[in-house]
């Protein structure tokens, strides 16, 4: 027996849902919908019941914001298919599920914002296609079966500010995935695959602006008899008619085995809001997931000079890259890119094609920098290698490549840069060398991501020359190699015979002042950092023989003139404390008595208020944010 519906909408219709099951054999299938559309949207689907079967046929168009969702369920098996849209849409969606199999295929196109996403899943495998716009137009057929195994595609095409596919499975044994976007007014085409049993599998190609960026080697490539391998590659577009604007691209497609560890996304892009601030917010930075999983990695940077634009020298070019190199070494104090002949100029070094056809990617283990000519819409680009080898939640990067358009009017002179508007070679080196040591691009995060707006950070567009890191640049690479600096005990000591304080990290000094010097031990308070970074300020010690005091600042100023006029000798830096309070971190408050002459320092606050209103200390505020005991 089988029933037949046929339901139509066109009014508002928010939170609809249709949900029918039917048996046979004792195996249930099922079918549920919800719809969430405007009022000018309308919607048919016809609906055919039978013993064990259903099958459906829905198509819909309107404006505004839409929202269409349906599952399929079978015996093992689940399937779904989503459709969210913000602008006028029209879409036609077929379905059916029986108790061996199920499939979905949907056909929509619209402009404005558009998300499309398909997925299946099988036990504990899945495979899936995503496609989505902002501000732009999308066309896009994608199907979705389930059967002995899992298998989705998809056929799209997309132009406008931003678009994004997505091409992905989970089989038993490995994870193959694809991702390719692009901000910035431009195009995409895509012809993907995905399917999941025993392996993963995918295969197909996406062009940007009319360049293969992914095709099927890409998939041969990271495939590589099972091993586990990453390949990443993410650029700068020059776009507009001019060419007068500035666009980006990315794209990863990595293949590991399932048993592994993958690092979640959410733990690799800071999400605190970006804050207006010099240098912009330390909260603005996206990591890919990779770094060099070594302490010092020393990475060989080799420059092949073929191709080189006139106007520059090659040791002008070397120069340029190796202070690029170095800004990033200087941010972690570690030598990330190799000590020093950073960059080694060699003719034999291949700098192969970026978009290479099938079968010519190629790993050669060599970080090469060089020139291609890559047409007018690309500016520079980056391509990573990884393997599957995880270290504290990240990949291990392998090989770093940089090419620089040859097409374009560069300079290695700042001042030229700023007067000409020709493209600062080191900025750009900058910010794709930046790719090369893990982190991610700025400018393709959602709109509504205050990060995307931070222009301060070299990992944003390039808009005019930068060769200095912005605060997120900073933070974000200093979380990759771990540059935390290590904690160093801060002793207290009290004479009261000179009536004087006295705060060491040396224990020597802490226990020979007890022995030899009158001192008496008050232990230890709380832990100094033995490294700067770029939030902290050093913690300068000095020391007044004639009212025997010792004084502790983060002022430099203060620090010289206490020397210059107030009778002070220096003893240098002790330790480094933050100007603000982080995580783990308490603040150091600072008296000062005149009767006896002591500055009295203290991480107590209750010692703070009472040491002022009983011992007459003279209250002077907090002097930084130093570690806590634990």
């Amino acid at each position: 027996m089988c029933f037949f519906l046929v339901c139509a909408l066109a009014a508002p219709a928010a939170g609809i849902s249709v949900s029918c099951s039917t048996s046979a054999g004792g195996e249930t299938v099922g079918s549920q919908e919800s719809f969430s559309l405007n009022g000018s949207t309308s919607l048919q689907e016809s609906l055919l019941l039978g013993s064990g079967s259903i099958s459906a046929h829905r198509q819909s168009e309107g404006k505004g914001n839409n929202s269409l969702k349906q599952s399929l369920t079978l015996p093992g098996r689940m399937l779904q298919n989503d459709i969210n849209s913000q602008g006028e849409f029209a879409s036609s969606t077929t379905s059916a599920v029986s108790g061996q199999w199920a499939s979905i295929h949907q056909s929509a196109a619209g402009t404005g914002s558009m998300n499309l996403e398909l997925r299946g899943r099988k036990g504990d495998t899945d495979a899936g296609q995503e496609a989505s716009v902002s501000s732009g137009t999308l066309r896009s057929s994608q199907s979705l079966s389930a059967a002995e195994g899992i298998s989705a595609s998809q056929s799209t095409e997309i132009g406008g500010q931003k678009g994004r596919v997505l091409s992905g499975a989970l089989g038993k044994e490995n994870v193959l995935l694809a991702e390719v976007g692009f901000s910035g007014e431009g195009t995409l085409s895509a012809r993907l695959t995905s399917g999941a049993d025993e392996k993963a599998l995918s295969q197909g190609h996406v062009a940007i602006d009319d360049t293969v960026l992914l095709n099927d080697g890409s998939f041969e490539a990271v495939s590589n008899e099972g091993e586990g391998r990453i390949m990443g590659m993410a650029g700068s577009r020059l776009i507009g008619e001019e060419g007068q604007g500035i666009g980006g691209f990315d794209l990863k497609v990595m293949n590991l085995a399932r048993k592994e560890k993958r690092p979640d996304r959410s733990e690799l892009a800071s999400t605190a809001g970006a804050a207006a601030s010099s240098g912009g917010s330390y909260s603005s930075y996206v990591l890919t997931g990779c770094r060099w999983n070594v302490r010092d990695p020393q990475v060989q940077l080799y420059l092949n000079p073929i191709g080189t634009p006139a106007g520059i020298s090659v040791e002008a070019s070397k120069m340029a890259i190796a202070s690029a190199a170095n800004t990033w070494d200087d941010a972690v104090r570690q030598n990330l890119f190799a000590d020093g002949e950073t960059v080694i100029v060699d003719y034999t070094k291949v700098v192969d094609n970026p978009f290479p056809p099938r079968g010519q990617e190629v790993m050669d283990g060599y970080s090469v920098c060089g020139w291609k000519s890559l047409g007018a819409n690309y500016l520079g680009l980056n391509r990573w290698w990884a393997d599957g080898q995880i270290v504290d939640g990240y990949n291990s990067i392998l090989e770093t490549d940089v090419w620089f358009n040859s097409d374009f009017l560069w300079t290695t002179d700042l001042a030229t840069a700023r007067s000409t508007g020709r493209i600062d070679l080191e900025s750009v080196a900058l910010h794709e060398l930046g790719h090369g040591i893990g982190l991610d691009d700025l400018y393709l995060l959602p709109d509504g991501d205050p990060r995307k707006n931070d222009l301060q950070q070299v990992m944003n567009l390039y808009y005019a020359p930068q060769r200095e890191l912005g605060n997120g640049d900073r933070a974000g690479v200093q979380k990759l190699y771990d540059t935390s600096p290590g904690k160093i005990s801060l002793y207290r000591m009290w004479n009261p015979y000179i009536t004087d304080h006295l705060y060491t990290t040396n224990y020597d000094e802490y226990n020979s002042g007890a022995i030899n010097c009158g001192y008496r031990k008050e232990g230890m308070i709380a832990t100094l950092y033995s490294e700067g970074d770029v939030e902290s300020n050093p913690l300068y010690r000095m020391w007044n023989p004639h009212i025997t005091d010792h004084l502790y600042t983060t002022s430099y100023y203060e620090y010289n003139s206490g020397a210059i006029g107030c009778g002070y000798k220096k003893e240098g830096i002790i330790g480094y404390v933050y100007s603000y309070k982080k995580e783990g971190t308490i603040p150091l408050y600072r008296l000062w008595n005149p009767q006896i002459m002591d500055h009295l320092y203290t991480t107590n606050y209750d010692e703070y208020i009472i040491g002022a209103a009983i011992h007459g200390y003279q209250r002077e505020g907090i002097v930084g944010y130093i570690g806590a005991l634990r």
